[in-house]
């Protein structure tokens, strides 16, 4: 009984904190209908913002690529999908979800395009889980890990 006491003060302090943040000081805004001219701060501000790299930039990493597969089909990928058998999807630590890569295998130079879709536990010099598809399309599923480069597409 006195966790639930607990949770519903919390609850309730919750609650009040999020409607006073919510409120709008209602004298500022009937004053005056006329948008304020910018200032000079304002334009200052807006010429020291960073300028953002273009979309054409391409991040590249080099390490092994391992895969994953068989005894996770069936299952739920971070993204929400479920994995196949022969998907052409990949686990990365940081890369967002949905982003398209080439994976290229460096010793025979052949390349996939998959989306990551998953997470990877990080494990030193891997940069990428390949789903058992794109793995046996860079004949990777037979070593188990092979020397790759990454370049993101999109």
């Amino acid at each position: 009984m006195g966790n639930l006491l607990r949770f519903n003060f919390l609850a309730a302090i919750l609650i009040m904190l999020g409607v006073c943040g919510c409120t709008t000081n209602q004298s500022s805004a009937n004053s005056s209908s006329v948008p304020e001219a910018p200032t000079k701060a304002d334009e200052t501000e807006s010429k020291q913002k960073p300028h953002l790299a273009s979309e054409d930039t391409v991040k590249t990493m080099k390490g092994r690529a391992t895969w994953y597969g068989p005894g996770y089909y069936g299952r739920k990928t971070a993204s929400g999908d479920v994995l196949k058998k022969g998907t052409m999807t990949a686990a990365h630590s940081s890369l967002p979800l949905g982003t398209e890569v080439k994976v290229t295998r460096v010793d025979t130079n052949e390349s996939v395009t998959v989306v990551i879709n998953d997470r990877k536990p990080y494990k030193k010099g891997t940069v990428i889980d390949l789903a058992h598809g794109a793995a046996n399309a860079l004949d990777i599923d037979e070593d188990g890990t092979a020397s790759v480069i990454v370049e993101v597409i999109n």
